[in-house]
């Protein structure tokens, strides 16, 4: 154990995790409207083209809780921490090469590799209230190990310093055929065996054909939060604020949807924010949410 935990574990105001998971959701509701910016690990994202802006904003829209890797934690650490009411804050602590990344360097029809880029450490030391691994399923065997490894060496660290461990079960790998992306059985799979790894809370997409009850099933289950992902940006803001609602109605505590907010324009995507609340902490529906914020 390093010089540096020794250190703080003496300190009376070390967090236990439950403090930290009391940060990630409203202390009122408890569930959260969450926003993901850690896509610029793979280049420069349209909508989050300077991320501090963004992330100046997205607290100025008083969302709940960011989820930003290290580097960006470290530029805003300053203003962070100057915010009487500050959000809650994820880090992100690894690196997927995914065919699809947005400045990969290799051509290639699947993921092709794993890293973790951070430490439990470097969250404690600058006040994380979680961090969260991407969790691929459907992989060559040798990297799906790959995964399974790491992930299991971030349970055991944060378990070492009671920091709650956010996992994202996703579809991406190549043997799942993409008629079965979305499929509920496989995203069930996905999220019991994070759960199994152990996850303290899943980040986990909503299944294909708008299926609340499997998706019912899954949070239920699970015994820990569930916050429901965006995934790729969808057509219609109705599509995406539906998703939330039936989401919400089938037990998630919360949405974190990125691309599906950051990519339109500005004064759209606050009304978004703001209809996304609407729905997850004060239970209104689609139809009230777009007429409310001029979104229909």
């Amino acid at each position: 154990m390093s010089e540096f935990y020794e250190n703080l574990k003496t300190k009376e105001h070390l967090k236990t995790k439950e403090q930290r998971m009391k940060n990630l959701f409203n202390r009122e509701t408890g569930r959260a409207v969450m926003i993901p910016m850690d896509h610029g690990i793979m280049g420069v994202p349209e909508g989050l083209e300077d991320p501090i802006r963004s992330l100046k904003k997205f607290v100025e829209l008083k969302a709940d809780t960011l989820l930003i890797n290290f580097g960006i934690l470290k530029l805003a650490n300053n203003f962070l921490k100057s915010l009487e009411n500050p959000p809650g804050v994820i880090m992100g602590v690894d690196f997927n090469e995914m065919w699809w990344g947005w400045k990969t360097p290799i051509k290639s029809d699947c993921i092709i590799g794993h890293c973790l880029t951070a430490k439990i450490e470097q969250a404690v030391k600058y006040d994380v209230d979680a961090v969260k691994v991407y969790f691929a399923l459907g992989l060559e065997p040798k990297l799906q190990l790959d995964y399974i490894k790491h992930i299991c060496e971030l349970v055991s660290e944060c378990d070492r310093y009671g920091m709650p461990l956010m996992i994202e079960p996703t579809t991406d790998g190549e043997y799942i055929p993409k008629d079965k992306k979305s499929d509920p059985e496989i995203i069930a799979d996905g999220c019991r065996l994070a759960l199994e790894l152990g996850a303290d809370i899943l980040k986990a997409p909503y299944p294909g054909k708008g299926d609340k009850e499997a998706f019912a099933g899954i949070c239920s289950n699970s015994h820990v939060p569930v916050v429901m992902l965006g995934g790729p940006k969808k057509g219609g803001i109705r599509t995406i604020l539906q998703t939330a609602r039936d989401g919400i109605d089938a037990g998630a505590r919360g949405t974190i949807f990125g691309r599906n907010v950051w990519q339109r324009p500005v004064d759209e995507m606050e009304r978004v924010v703001k209809a996304l609340q609407d729905i997850v902490h004060r239970g209104v529906s689609t139809d009230e949410a777009l007429t409310k914020h001029d979104l229909a």
